[in-house]
């Protein structure tokens, strides 16, 4: 094998990806129409995204349904860079159940959908458990020099139109977002 080629290669894929011009972008169009029972979308672009979408249901005597999700993400953040996020079209329109969107542009952003239901004849506690669970700490050097790209959010007015039952969505263009959809539902027999 030609080592020449090889690491000409890797320079070029390394000078593709340090653009720091690239605009990140996430588009979601007309997408999850009609959807039907528990229907989840996770989009990202951009870098050192995390999300989620996590439902429990729980049935029976003594039943608990919980959740648990964790997140950190402790490393610089660009925010110069350009991010837009799109949900257009009839996306997500005259479905039923559970739907669950996380859309994300940026940097360093984090998002959960939590949701949980308990049929039973035991007490359970709510609290703030979904809320704590995230954690985003950008560190002083993240962005310290440069000017701040733009951000753009955009959903269309015919989105999730004629949907029923529980929709939860987190739409984020930036750098060191955090955002949480909780739904905690108990009912005693």
């Amino acid at each position: 094998m030609n080592r020449s080629l090889i690491l000409l290669a890797l320079l070029g894929c390394t000078s593709a990806m340090a653009d720091p011009s690239a605009v990140d972008s996430a588009n979601i169009q007309n997408s999850g129409v009609q959807y039907n029972g528990n229907f989840n979308v996770n989009q990202a672009a951009g870098d050192q995204q995390q999300q989620t979408n996590v439902k429990s249901i729980a049935i029976g005597t003594s039943a608990s349904a919980t959740t648990s999700v964790h997140q950190k993400i402790d490393t610089p953040a660009d925010r110069s860079l350009n991010a837009s996020s799109t949900i257009g079209g009839n996306a997500f329109s005259n479905g039923n159940g559970a739907l669950g969107v996380n859309q994300g542009s940026g940097a360093n952003n984090q998002m959960a959908n939590a949701m949980r239901i308990s049929i039973s004849a035991a007490p359970q506690s709510m609290d703030d458990s979904a809320l704590s669970q995230q954690n985003v700490a950008l560190l002083p050097n993240s962005g310290a020099t440069g000017t701040p790209g733009s951000r753009q959010v955009t959903t269309s007015d015919q989105a999730f139109t004629g949907s029923r039952g529980v929709i939860q969505v987190n739409q984020s263009a930036g750098v060191g977002n955090r955002m949480a959809n909780t739904l905690s539902i108990r009912v005693a027999d």
